[in-house]
């Protein structure tokens, strides 16, 4: 098959995320937004919001051209496989605990690979920050910070 036919038949698909993207995509959102925790342990998202946000990415990139699909699921690859082998790990980055995704992916940002990291958590926190939620836990009350009349 072509580069031009792959190109054609990733614009005609009617989903976003495969079950391989989803599980890769959940992986990085609970190391990406997670909390510190008791010492070295970390807390990922509640699994409300990463399902929410996992959902939102899908419908996004069910949308999106074929070339931008194909950059965001060949960034989400690289980040996936490449990640946990530069933290010594033979495996994927989804079957990593939540403590070891993080490391992973401090060390995969100081690496040549971080580019492609840089692609999935812009979009990835440009859905999370959407979230109802999201604006209380930055003390966001809904009104607006100038006063009328003011410049």
């Amino acid at each position: 098959m072509s580069g031009k036919q792959t190109y054609e038949r990733m614009r005609e698909r009617d989903e976003g995320l495969g079950p391989w993207s989803k599980r890769a995509v959940t992986a990085v959102i609970e190391a990406v937004f997670a909390r510190a925790g008791e010492g070295l342990e970390v807390t990922p998202p509640p699994a409300d919001r990463v399902a929410w946000v996992t959902a939102e990415l899908d419908d996004t990139l069910a949308r999106a051209s074929g070339r931008s699909y194909a950059i965001v699921i060949l960034s989400l690859f690289v980040v996936s496989v490449v990640a946990p082998l530069l933290s010594r790990r033979f495996t994927t980055l989804a079957s990593l605990s939540p403590s070891e995704r993080v490391h992973a992916l401090e060390r995969f940002e100081r690496s040549a690979f971080a580019p492609s990291l840089l692609a999935v958590k812009a979009l990835l926190a440009v859905h999370y920050y959407e979230h109802p939620d999201a604006a209380r836990e930055v003390g966001y009350d809904g009104a607006c910070m100038l006063t009328p009349g003011a410049q």
